[in-house]
């Protein structure tokens, strides 16, 4: 009855792990005949890595212990083909408890794999799918509003010159004229996101590297950012002590405080903002700590993927790719980016960075 069953290869094995049986199932799984493989060692199953960790003697050995042993992963075919096997092996003891073979029954579930994996791509790219229109309306949104609040700052200078002619207001003109330059200022911001990312997903990211204060980046990002942290109601406490130099890419340094700051002040608008500068032997870091809600654990690690969020994006907008261009600027750098929260007690973003970076070093 066991050489007719074929949905299962069942057979048998000498204690030395030598093929002792074959049925049809085995055939037909594994490709062998009987008179091809009875005598040869179990062995000739496993895929070579398989075998390099001793995985069929430590099969043999651990069903000889404990009586079964029970395994799921890659095995060979005649053919050289891999299948997904589910595997028991059940030691067998004559009536005097000596060890005289094993009961070895594998099934082949590659199909069952093939499916369930094939479900999961199928899902993930649904995922991705959504994800993918999901940013596009975000991004034409984005996109869009400065862009239309340009558009009406410059009708509304060409209405005023044309009705003020001889009597021109000069200072309402320029503050005019200042709106449509910070509209098309978030506008090109905007696009250069875009295009970082772009550049990451090619593999594209440069780092220009040079030997400079870390203190001074911090000045020049807390200047940058005096008007959006004014209109956000933050204040914000630097402690960054000068004399932590490094070699590093300046302004890739900068882009990624400036949008942790970001980040900050959108989620923690009115409350203070604090920015911190440590050097930890070879290794610095640059934190900027909110006093926002704070973010859930579950959500922590994925807030640096692209368009990763905390909250939905009604609630605060953006294209929220800030930190993933954060974390992969780290990561050009050798170093890394990384986040601690507690619901309630507001966020910690980290940027820490070699005192010189991979590139630096090899220049040198």
């Amino acid at each position: 009855m066991i050489e007719q069953v074929r949905d299962y290869a069942i057979f048998m094995l000498s204690s030395e792990g030598r093929v002792a049986t074959w049925n049809y199932g085995a055939q037909r799984i594994k490709g062998y005949s009987a008179a091809e493989v009875i005598g040869r060692h179990v062995r000739l199953f496993f895929p070579p890595e398989e075998l390099a960790r001793g995985k069929a003697s430590a099969l043999l050995r651990r069903a000889a212990s404990e009586g079964v042993a029970r395994d799921v992963g890659w095995r060979l075919r005649k053919d050289g083909t891999r299948f997904w096997a589910d595997v028991t092996v059940t030691a067998l003891y004559d009536v005097n408890g000596r060890l005289y073979g094993f009961a070895k029954v594998v099934r082949d579930l590659t199909e069952r794999v093939e499916a369930e994996e094939l479900a999961k791509a199928y899902e993930a790219a649904r995922e991705a799918i959504r994800t993918r229109d999901e940013f596009l309306s975000i991004a034409s949104h984005e996109l869009r509003t400065p862009l239309t609040a340009a558009q009406l700052q410059l009708q509304g200078i060409k209405l005023l010159l044309e009705r003020k002619r001889g009597d021109l207001d000069v200072g309402r003109v320029a503050q005019s004229i200042q709106c449509s330059l910070s509209s098309m200022e978030r506008l090109a911001q905007l696009v250069d996101t875009l295009l970082d990312v772009s550049r990451i997903a090619t593999g594209r990211i440069t780092l220009n590297v040079s030997r400079f204060d870390l203190a001074d980046v911090v000045k020049d990002a807390v200047d940058r950012l005096a008007e959006m942290t004014a209109l956000s109601g933050c204040r914000l406490r630097v402690q960054a002590p000068p004399g932590v130099a490094g070699c590093w890419d300046r302004l890739r340094v900068e882009q990624a405080l400036i949008n942790l700051i970001t980040n900050a002040c959108k989620y923690a608008p009115g409350a203070p903002v604090d920015i911190g500068l440590e050097q930890d032997g070879e290794r610095v870091r640059l934190w900027v700590k909110d006093a926002g809600p704070g973010i859930p654990p579950e959500k922590l690690e994925h807030i640096f993927e692209r368009f990763g969020r905390a909250v939905p994006v009604d609630n605060y907008g953006g294209l929220g790719l800030g930190l993933f261009v954060t974390r992969q600027i780290a990561e050009a750098h050798g170093g890394r980016a990384y986040a601690e929260s507690r619901l309630g007690e507001g966020s910690r973003f980290t940027l820490e960075l070699p005192l010189r970076t991979q590139r630096s070093t090899e220049e040198e």
